[in-house]
């Protein structure tokens, strides 16, 4: 995909402070000069929005349920200088034609509403670490799954995810494979 359009929008959730591929992923995202990045939540200990001062693209993000000191978040980001935006629970975008909302996932019930209501194009959400793309109508869902190697015997393998705006699709990709 490298040299792809601007409409690429890189997501990534529950980074849970695994910095080793933290910075495999933000030099993937440059490389393959993804428009947007998106992080659905958990990024967990401020210090790490440091490594996303080296992304080329916008970072928009949410938080989690593991992320307790949205303050310090706040106060790292200016230390920084990092040019993101943060939303407590919900963001909602207009990008490149889209309407995409965004949601850590704490309650399954909530994704399942966005993703039904009709309002947006593509719902980013993760929390549960499982990373899957499916389509609902014409809506897209993605959770990225997370950059832990291991959470449970059912979810294996730290992943992040790529929304294709032009295309109107997701996919999932391995960081192993990157």
């Amino acid at each position: 995909m490298t040299g792809s359009a601007p409409s690429i929008v890189g997501v990534i959730s529950d980074t849970h402070d695994q910095v080793h591929h933290l910075v495999k992923v933000i030099d993937y995202f440059n490389r393959e000069q993804v428009g947007l990045v998106i992080h659905c939540g958990d990024w967990v200990s401020p210090f790490t929005l440091k490594l996303y001062t080296k992304l080329h693209a916008p970072l928009y993000g949410v938080f989690g349920n593991n992320d307790g000191d949205k303050f310090r978040h706040l106060i790292y980001a200016e230390k920084y200088s990092l040019k993101a935006v943060f939303e407590d629970q919900l963001l909602v975008l207009f990008k490149f034609g889209k309407r995409i909302a965004v949601y850590h996932g704490d309650y399954q019930e909530i994704v399942n509403a966005l993703v039904k209501c009709g309002d947006y194009d593509v719902v980013l959400h993760g929390h549960n670490h499982k990373a899957m793309v499916e389509k609902v109508g014409n809506v897209v869902s993605l959770n990225p799954g997370t950059l832990m190697d291991f959470t449970s015997e059912k979810v294996q393998g730290a992943s992040i995810g790529l929304y294709n705006a032009s295309k109107h699709e997701g996919r999932i990709v391995w960081v192993q494979d990157l």
